[in-house]
């Protein structure tokens, strides 16, 4: 048997679609995290590897300029996907309790898709048929101010 080579720009389209997939069918938002969270991680690294900046540099950036602080690349990452529950459905440290809370998983679903999204885009574009989609499912979201601030971001 022949193997198959693939780019991790592939590995990680494939698992956002996936996740895009689930999210806009109502599916399981478990999995839509752990499978955007883990297109992100590869995403994050080949905006940077282009030579451009990712979606955590730009809240790095933001916060900067709202507090005068700028904390490193890693430690806001790490609190965001904190925030988003990626890491904590992802890993299973020694000491915990085994119990995951959530106050809005829907939120956190769709926001780990837009923050690998947010990524993808300045690799890829807008234009493939699946990413379409999540941004018309958005346009249709009658709560859409709850996920962004302005519907022109979308």
């Amino acid at each position: 048997m022949t193997a198959k080579t693939y780019t991790r720009l592939q590995l990680a389209t494939d698992q956002l679609r996936a996740a895009v997939s689930l999210f806009v069918a109502g599916r399981d938002r478990f999995s839509v995290i752990t499978l955007a969270g883990a297109a992100d991680v590869i995403l994050s690294r080949l905006v940077l590897n282009s030579g451009q900046e990712n979606f955590t540099d730009d809240i790095v950036k933001l916060e900067a300029l709202r507090t005068g602080i700028e904390r490193p690349r890693q430690e806001v990452g790490k609190a965001v996907n904190n925030m988003l529950l990626i890491n904590a459905l992802k890993h299973f440290d020694k000491g915990e309790n085994g119990i995951v809370e959530i106050d809005d998983l829907e939120e956190c679903a769709l926001a780990a898709i837009l923050k690998a999204m947010a990524n993808y885009v300045v690799l890829a574009g807008k234009q493939e048929d699946w990413v379409k989609v999540l941004f018309f499912w958005i346009r249709q979201n009658p709560d859409l101010k709850k996920y962004c601030d302005r519907k022109g971001d979308l």
